[in-house]
């Protein structure tokens, strides 16, 4: 647990935010008792707020949200993730379902190293993420993950990682430029 505890004090530091930790057992009334530790890391990227979840004991889950700025101008996607035991089939080189209307955002999601590491993840572990950027009410980006493989908290960084890219991205204004000219803009 003390791992965990400085492993979160550590990204909320190094993301210049704060690490909240709750810590109480859930009793179920009968005697029994279950453990609830839930980490929350809350900070600000170009203005555009993150916050980091993940609870284990009854539930083991992760999330990752972001609130998009309205200076950005973010375009609608969606990563879904194929089970190990369909790609067995599929022979996919990536268990990643990509997803978007427009082309420039697929191409960036496709070319992205932080995305890269994290299908690498999903490769070896049962690490199966459903990312969405999302209008309902305002612009967001939501991550969310079980936590039931061996080191879930080697996806937190490169899914922190993905998250600022695409903001940079979004940022220049150029997802709804051609095709070509975006991919000659980017090579």
């Amino acid at each position: 647990m003390k791992m965990l505890i400085e492993f979160f004090k550590e990204i909320a530091k190094n993301e210049n935010g704060k690490l909240y930790l709750h810590d109480k057992d859930i009793s179920f009334g009968d005697g029994t008792r279950s453990p609830n530790v839930i980490f929350k890391i809350k900070f600000e990227y170009k203005s555009n707020q993150f916050t980091i979840i993940n609870q284990t004991g009854t539930n083991y889950v992760g999330t990752t949200s972001c609130k998009l700025s309205d200076d950005l101008q973010p375009i609608p996607f969606e990563i879904d993730t194929i089970s190990h035991l369909k790609n067995l089939f599929l022979r996919r080189k990536s268990r990643f379902v990509l997803k978007s209307e427009n082309q420039n955002v697929l191409h960036f999601l496709k070319t992205n190293n932080a995305l890269n590491l994290l299908s690498e993840i999903a490769d070896k572990e049962d690490f199966r993420p459903l990312v969405v950027c999302s209008l309902d009410g305002y612009w967001s980006i939501v991550c969310k993950y079980h936590l039931e493989f061996d080191d879930w908290t080697q996806v937190i960084e490169p899914i922190i990682a993905l998250y600022k890219n695409l903001i940079d991205e979004f940022e220049k204004r150029i997802a709804n430029i051609n095709h070509g000219q975006y991919r000659e803009l980017n090579s």
